[in-house]
């Protein structure tokens, strides 16, 4: 049986109970300080590599990212900023066939990638889905405006827990080919730069470290010394 949309969004722990007005526009959630940033029409949202769930309007709030199906019965899905491992603008044609936000998402525990109620394809194992997602805009324009308002939200919910964030780069190979050119090597620029700044700020850190204990000295060297070994010459017992 063909993995449906819901049963992807349940794979990749993406919310598909998504709380709308009768307009079916956003509800909030105003305990959280939820707000919304902007919203985009006739943007496509894809899973896996084509599981498609048509087109429909991308909302941008502080906390999520929630799309929702222009068909007044249709599907509405949001995902927590923290579930996004990387998002890139995707330009290469042989990654997808057209311009969009490329997502890859936080697999999450084994447990919630295969849950009981899973399809099964057809020869009776579970189907597999990639944890990632694309936002496709019919207007290839709004790109990058959708981009750069995705990092903003994105910055307002850091994930403390998270180590080494961004290492991913250079070991996850779909990732790096679903980026245009110029913005992977904008990439590899970039943490190259982190991590020779990281090595100045180590080295620097040690050499005060060095500096410190220099002028604590003094010049008096055997001023640490234990109390008995002055008492005695060249402290000997």
């Amino acid at each position: 049986m063909t993995l449906d949309i819901f049963a992807a969004a349940r794979k990749l722990d993406i919310d598909s109970d998504v709380s709308l007005t009768e307009a079916r526009e956003v509800e909030l959630d105003t305990d959280d300080e939820e707000e919304l940033k902007s919203k985009y029409p006739e943007v496509e949202f894809v899973l896996g590599s084509n599981l498609t769930a048509g087109s429909g309007v991308l909302h941008l709030t502080t906390r999520r990212v929630v799309w929702v199906s222009s068909q007044p019965s249709g599907p509405a899905f949001a995902m927590q900023y923290r579930q996004l491992m990387v998002h890139a603008i995707s330009r290469d044609p042989s990654s997808f066939p057209k311009p969009c936000i490329y997502l890859i998402l936080d697999e999450g525990s084994e447990d919630m990638m295969q849950p009981a109620d899973e399809e099964e394809g057809a020869d009776g194992e579970a189907e597999d889905i990639p944890a990632e997602a694309r936002l496709v805009p019919a207007e290839e324009s709004k790109i990058d405006e959708i981009f750069k308002v995705l990092c903003e939200c994105a910055e307002l919910n850091p994930d403390s827990e998270v180590e080494g964030e961004g290492d991913f780069f250079f070991d996850e190979a779909e990732v790096m080919a679903g980026l245009d050119p110029q913005t992977r090597a904008a990439v590899i620029a970039e943490r190259l730069e982190e991590g020779m700044d990281l090595d100045v700020d180590q080295e620097a850190e040690e050499n005060g470290a060095r500096e410190d204990l220099e002028q604590l000295v003094g010049g008096d060297p055997s001023r640490f010394e234990d109390e008995d070994d002055q008492d005695q010459p060249n402290g000997a017992q």
